[in-house]
């Protein structure tokens, strides 16, 4: 059971905290009216669709991972990771042409609403640029997660919906306005980003010294 809930703990904090930052984006939206939460539950679940693509393939990328680290094939373990990142960054980076697009991806769910759509355009303008870093964080949470890093799985997990992404939405639009509850998860996700980057390089030391204590 230990076992388990170590392995599943990610999962709940990555699926769980989805929530949560809904009801702390709607609270923070909620001075500037209802176009502001149209437009930003309507930026969500745009930005939300090409999230679970990529969990998707990183669940894909798990077994891999896991069957190799479990034979203490480590460096293809490490050859499987960069080439989900790689490919995973790429694909995403074609999503930044919803930069370009943004107005009328919005317009698609509140076609007759101007407000909805000005708010919604730079909201998702904003999180188009941030998107492709996901990729990284992403896949590091699934190694993580898949080798038994339970801790570090789970701080990543949390990470962009939930140690980033709510205190940015509590503090930025007090400071900035509408325009900081914009830019509240293009914020988090450039943290989970940086917090992905510090977790990867000691987990890539530390298989290092055990693929040197198997050999």
């Amino acid at each position: 059971l230990k076992i388990i809930a170590q392995g599943g703990l990610p999962s709940l904090f990555r699926q769980g905290l989805g929530s949560i930052s809904i009801l702390a984006l709607n609270l923070a939206a909620k001075p500037y009216g209802d176009a502001a939460i149209a437009a930003m539950s309507i930026v969500s679940r745009i930005s939300q669709f090409a999230i679970s693509a990529l969990i998707g393939f990183g669940q894909g990328f798990q077994p891999v991972c896991g069957f190799n680290y479990g034979a203490k094939k480590f460096s293809r373990v490490r050859e499987a990771f960069w080439f989900c990142v790689k490919v995973s960054t790429v694909v995403i980076f074609i999503g930044i042409t919803g930069f370009l697009f943004a107005g009328s991806l919005i317009s698609v769910f509140r076609k007759d609403d101007l407000q909805v759509i000005v708010i919604g355009t730079v909201a998702l303008r904003m999180q188009c640029v941030a998107l492709p870093l996901s990729g990284w964080v992403i896949m590091n949470n699934m190694m993580t997660q898949t080798i038994g890093k339970t801790f570090k799985a789970s701080l990543l997990a949390a990470a962009r919906q939930g140690i980033f992404f709510v205190p940015a939405v509590l503090v930025l639009p007090p400071l900035l306005g509408i325009l900081g509850i914009q830019m509240a998860q293009p914020v988090a996700d450039i943290c989970a980003f940086l917090l992905a980057v510090v977790i990867n390089r000691s987990i890539m030391k530390e298989m290092k010294e055990e693929e040197k204590a198997y050999e």
